[in-house]
């Protein structure tokens, strides 16, 4: 009988391989235009090695960054279509599909890193839930920085300088129009282009953070660089509810873990100052606004507000959770 026992459990072995050995772990594609060696790629490494480790293995992330999978907006499509499981970069990319994200990039709506702190986390389920309509989940939120003009041949200390400048833009139509509130032409171009755009002469300059303008070496296209702080730019970290859907829940819960949100974002912060130093050394000339130059720029980018409340309802709605959070914070609701 024990005999007959064996053949038996041996013959469903055979026939089921699954049942004589552990499943094969999920590969996940992350894709992100954060170049290797930097904060981002530092992050990301780390959420490599705490989902595999928490996840037993069953988990592991395939890194793909510097845009080896291409621009952020193509990343973003192919992650919705469930071809990269996962992607890390900006809400304006996201926009492409979410069109209310791109008002988390108005120009001038915080004021102070802890001001944009609070406004995420108050919104956080807002963007979750927008996401999850367009076939994203979310995950954590990242960070990029506040953002500065890198420009040939000039700083710009008020928005007359930007006047008849072709400037790079983001994919983002909210870029696009504060490029335009100032005078500048922009135009549109996925990060992996920029560098050559800037040596050649195709484009005057670029807006972007002290990071990813280093990470990149588009700093290297330029001769100045004014710290305008007219963009705080927060990263994103999504991944394909396609890929999302198709897990077991225990490893649902594993991917929504967001324990390494604040590392990621403090790593880019602590930075700033040492990157901007770095300029210098470059032999690059760093500018800052004073509060009265700053309030020109303020009053020229206003308008972007309205063109991008107009746009539809669930961008007026964003909007006002945005400004709510915002009275709340400036009211110590903490």
């Amino acid at each position: 009988m024990k005999h007959l026992l064996s053949l038996v459990v041996g013959a469903l072995l055979i026939a089921s391989p699954a049942l004589a050995q552990d499943p094969k772990p999920l590969v996940i594609k992350v894709g992100s235009v954060a170049p290797e060696g930097t904060p981002w790629s530092d992050w990301l490494d780390g959420v490599k090695a705490r989902l595999e480790k928490d996840s037993g293995n069953k988990v592991k992330l395939k890194l793909f960054l510097g845009g080896k999978l291409g621009g952020e907006k193509e990343m973003v499509e192919e992650t919705r279509n469930g071809n990269i499981g996962m992607f890390g970069g900006s809400a304006g990319a996201l926009a492409s599909f979410v069109p209310e994200l791109a008002g988390i990039e108005l120009p001038y709506l915080y004021a102070t890193d802890a001001e944009a702190d609070y406004v995420l986390d108050k919104i956080r389920p807002n963007v979750t839930k927008l996401l999850e309509a367009k076939g994203f989940v979310m995950v954590m939120w990242g960070e990029n920085g506040w953002h500065g003009y890198g420009i040939k041949g000039k700083c710009v200390e008020k928005p007359d300088d930007m006047k008849g400048l072709k400037m790079r833009s983001q994919e983002s139509y909210v870029h696009m129009e504060t490029y335009k509130s100032f005078g500048a032409a922009p135009v549109e171009m996925s990060t992996p282009e920029v560098l050559g755009a800037l040596q050649t002469g195709t484009v005057d300059g670029y807006s972007n953070s002290p990071l990813l303008s280093q990470a990149t070496s588009w700093y290297k296209g330029v001769t100045h660089y004014t710290y305008t702080r007219h963009i705080y730019q927060p990263g994103i970290v999504v991944m394909s509810k396609k890929v999302f859907d198709a897990q077991p829940d225990d490893l649902k819960t594993l991917l929504l873990v967001r324990t390494d949100e604040r590392s990621g974002i403090e790593g880019v912060r602590n930075l700033t100052g040492p990157l901007l130093e770095n300029f210098t050394a470059a032999k690059k000339v760093v500018c800052k606004l004073t509060p009265e130059q700053t309030k020109l720029w303020q009053d020229k980018a206003r308008p972007v507000w309205d063109i991008y409340a107009k746009k539809s309802a669930g961008n007026k709605a964003l909007l006002d959770a945005i400004l709510a959070a915002k009275k709340d914070f400036a009211a110590g609701k903490k």
